[in-house]
C-alpha cells in the first residue's frame, strides 16, 4: 500500500515537473513570436525566411536602407515558373506609413542647382518617366524606342541622355523635338576607351566620381533626373538600343492621382532561366566572382540572370535602388578590377537582399512574366541548338500579327534584347510599331 502511494506521489511529482518545464519554455517562446520585431508588424504575423544567404540589416543600411519601421523583410519575391509569392501564401505585408523621410540625393556631391536642363525648351511633366542613355545612335534607333512607345499610347516623360546637338546623327534633333522627348545633351571627358566622367556642366560642378565605364556613369544621370519626379511617380530604367514597346508600360499601376505615395514596389527582370544561369554564363559568373570575390558566386550560380538593362519601380523604390547601386559602385569599384558591366552589381545586390527594405521587397519577374520580356538569352550563341529556335514555331511567343507575347499569351509591354532575333523581328518592328517619318 505504501509502495503504491509512493509510486503515485512520484508520478504526480513528475508530471508537475514536466508541466513547469513546458511553461518555462513555451511562455517566453510565445511572447517572442508575438512581439519580436522580426516576426510581427502592426499586430500581424508574417512569414520570414529565404533560400539564399542574406547580408542582414547592418549591411543593408550601409547601402542606403530605408529605415523607420520595425523590421527588415529578409525575403525576395519571385513571379514566374516554379515560384510562389508571399501574397499566394497570404503573408504579404501591407503598410501605409504617415510619412517616410528618404535620404538625400545625390549620393555624392551637393544638391545640383546649376546643372543641365532639357534641350529645346521641353519640360518634365513630373508624372511617370522612362530613363535611358541614348548617345551616338542614328535616327532609326530613336524611332524604334521612342516611336514604338508613343504609338503604344504613352504620353508621359521619355528622358534620354543624347549627344550634344552638334554631334547628333542626321535627323535625330528634329525627331526628338517632334516626339517631345525630355532630352539632355550629354558629353564626357575620358582617359582612354570607356573610362570617362561627366563634364562639369552637367551637374553644375565637377563630377565627384573618378573615371569609370558608361555602364556606371548612367546611374548618376538617373539619380539627377529622379529629382524631377514625385512620390506617386513610377520610373522605368531601360537599355536604349535593343528595346521596343508594344503596350504602354505603366497601365497596371493605376491612375497617377490615386497611387500611394509611400508604396515600395521594385521590379527586376530575368533572362530565360532554362537556357542561362549565372553559373553557366561565363560573363555573369565572372562579373560576380571577380568583383565581389569567389565566395560570392556559389550561392548564385544556379540563379536566373537578372538583367541590369531593365528596372521598374515606384519613386520610393527607385530612390532606394539608385542609392544602393551607386553606393556599391562607389565602394566596390568593379571597373578597377576589369569589370565594365553593371550587371554584377545588379545580381549580387538583388540576391543578397540589398533591394529589400522595411517597406517591401524587390520582385523578380522571370522571362515572359512581367512588364519587360527579355528574350536575348533564348538565342544566345552558347545555347545548344536543340534548345533554341524561332520565336513563333519553337518558343511559341509570337501571335499571327507578329507581336511578341508573354507566357500567358498577352502582348509583352516591353521587349528587350530583341536584336538577338534581328532577322525575325526587324521587318515587323520597322513596318508596324512606329510611324515611318
Amino acid at each position: 500500500m505504501n509502495n503504491a502511494q509512493n509510486k503515485k506521489g512520484s508520478s504526480g511529482s513528475g508530471w508537475r515537473t514536466i508541466a513547469i518545464c513546458m511553461l518555462v519554455v513555451l511562455v517566453p517562446w510565445a511572447l517572442y513570436v508575438n512581439i519580436h520585431p522580426n516576426t510581427r508588424q502592426d499586430g500581424g504575423r508574417i512569414g520570414l525566411g529565404s533560400d539564399f544567404a542574406l547580408t542582414g540589416v547592418q549591411s543593408a543600411q550601409l547601402l542606403g536602407q530605408i529605415t523607420g519601421l520595425n523590421h527588415l523583410l529578409n525575403r525576395t519575391e519571385y513571379h514566374g515558373p516554379d515560384q510562389v509569392t508571399p501574397s499566394q501564401n497570404g503573408v504579404r505585408v501591407q503598410y501605409h506609413p504617415k510619412s517616410i523621410v528618404l535620404p538625400d540625393l545625390p549620393v555624392q556631391g551637393p544638391i545640383p542647382s546649376e546643372g543641365a536642363v532639357p534641350l529645346f525648351g521641353v519640360k518634365h511633366k513630373g508624372t511617370d518617366a522612362i530613363f535611358a542613355l541614348a548617345c551616338n545612335y542614328p535616327k532609326v534607333y530613336y524611332q524604334r524606342f521612342v516611336g514604338s512607345l508613343r504609338q503604344a499610347g504613352y504620353e508621359d516623360d521619355i528622358v534620354l541622355a543624347v549627344s550634344p546637338v552638334e554631334k547628333m546623327k542626321n535627323g535625330v534633333q528634329q525627331y526628338v523635338k517632334d516626339t517631345n522627348v525630355v532630352a539632355y545633351g550629354f558629353d564626357v571627358d575620358c582617359d582612354g576607351p570607356d573610362n570617362c566622367r561627366l563634364q562639369k556642366d552637367f551637374l553644375g560642378y565637377p563630377d565627384p566620381r573618378p573615371f569609370r565605364t558608361f555602364a556606371n556613369i548612367r546611374y548618376a544621370l538617373y539619380e539627377y533626373w529622379l529629382r524631377q519626379y514625385e512620390r506617386r511617380s513610377y520610373i522605368l530604367i531601360l537599355d536604349f538600343r535593343d528595346t521596343f514597346f508594344q503596350v504602354s508600360p505603366f497601365l497596371s499601376f493605376g491612375p497617377f492621382e490615386k497611387r500611394n505615395p509611400d508604396k515600395y514596389e521594385l521590379q527586376v527582370f530575368a533572362e530565360n532561366w532554362n537556357v542561362k544561369t549565372i553559373g553557366i554564363c561565363v560573363f555573369n559568373s565572372m562579373w560576380v566572382s571577380k568583383c565581389f570575390g569567389k565566395q560570392a558566386l556559389p550561392p548564385l550560380k544556379d540563379r536566373a540572370v537578372v538583367c541590369s538593362g531593365s528596372t521598374l519601380g515606384s519613386y520610393v523604390a527607385i530612390h532606394h535602388y539608385l542609392r544602393t547601386m551607386l553606393q556599391s559602385m562607389d565602394t566596390v569599384k568593379c571597373w578597377l578590377k576589369g569589370i565594365e558591366s553593371d550587371q554584377g552589381y545588379q545580381n549580387y545586390l538583388f540576391y543578397n537582399g540589398h533591394f529589400n527594405t522595411e517597406l517591401g521587397n524587390a520582385t523578380l519577374f522571370h522571362q515572359g512574366t512581367g512588364v519587360v520580356n527579355t528574350i536575348g538569352a533564348m538565342n544566345g550563341y552558347r545555347v545548344p541548338k536543340e534548345k533554341k529556335g524561332p520565336l513563333d514555331k519553337f518558343w511559341k511567343i509570337r501571335d499571327s500579327d507578329g507581336f511578341i507575347l508573354n507566357n500567358d499569351q498577352t502582348k509583352s509591354a516591353v521587349v528587350h534584347q530583341w536584336d538577338r532575333f534581328y532577322d525575325e523581328i526587324v521587318p515587323f518592328l520597322d513596318s508596324k510599331l512606329y510611324p515611318n517619318n
